[in-house]
């Protein structure tokens, strides 16, 4: 039976070459959310090297969802030529430029893995340290981290707004493909696990409530980027019994 791993693919309006996708790996490497050469050389390489499909890493729709100090960012229009160039070498290497939105939440401000994650602390040359506040669906703390402040209705929409702003920006950029971080314990997945979101409103409760934010979301995502470009979402799924899609409603007692 003949492989069809190098045969192309084509979603909607866009084909890439062969089925290799390189998967959004995070480098924390950037500098104030800017990209180095680093990124230009890493994410260079794969589209060099073949593969057809080759993601950035999660990239943050705005400056409270940065999980370190080395995340990248496109929060501001400052971000788009210097990503551009990154998105033009991987297509003139032969690969179709993707990329993946996220936000944090309640994970922000952590140490990168190499300092041992947990908290970080007061830094005096970050300029916006205030600006960097931890929030969440509720005012309930990931293991190990800082209690983040519960998101207000103004703040949901806000963040909605950012991931749109942030796709306009990506299509602006030349992107051709993008997913949005919806697992891993980011706020996408926060909203939709009862073991973070434990809110009485309309974003809380049932699973057709936590779901609201990931849909308005998506509806904001897919209302700046093109219908020919396909649009992606990661999922986690199964919670470890605390509030994955399978999973009864969440008890905080037991």
């Amino acid at each position: 039976m003949e492989s069809r791993l190098f045969s192309p693919m084509t979603i909607r309006d866009v084909t890439w070459k062969n089925r290799v996708m390189v998967s959004p790996m995070w480098q924390y490497c950037a500098f104030e959310g800017f990209p180095t050469d680093w990124h230009l050389m890493n994410l260079g390489r794969f589209a060099d090297g073949g593969a057809g499909l080759v993601f950035q890493e999660g990239t943050t729709v705005e400056r409270r969802g940065c999980g370190g100090r080395g995340d990248l960012a496109i929060w501001d229009d400052v971000y788009i030529e210097p990503l551009r160039r990154i998105a033009d070498l991987v297509r003139a290497n032969g690969a179709v430029p993707a990329i993946q939105l996220m936000h944090a939440g309640r994970k922000a401000r952590q140490k990168v893995p190499y300092d041992g994650r947990g908290p970080l602390e007061y830094c005096e040359d970050i300029k916006d340290w205030d600006a960097w506040e931890l929030i969440g669906p509720s005012a309930l703390a990931s293991e190990g981290a800082d209690v983040p402040r519960e998101m207000t209705l103004s703040d949901i929409s806000a963040v909605v707004q950012a991931f749109a702003d942030a796709a306009r920006r990506a299509e602006e950029i030349g992107y051709d493909a993008m997913e949005i971080h919806g697992a891993h314990g980011y706020l996408v997945h926060q909203f939709l696990s009862p073991a973070s979101n434990q809110r009485g409103d309309r974003y809380g409760g049932s699973l057709e409530n936590r779901m609201r934010f990931a849909s308005e979301v998506v509806e904001a995502v897919r209302s700046q980027w093109p219908a020919g470009k396909p649009l992606f979402m990661r999922l986690s799924c199964v919670d470890g019994g605390h509030g994955g899609a399978d999973s009864p409603p969440y008890d905080a007692r037991r």
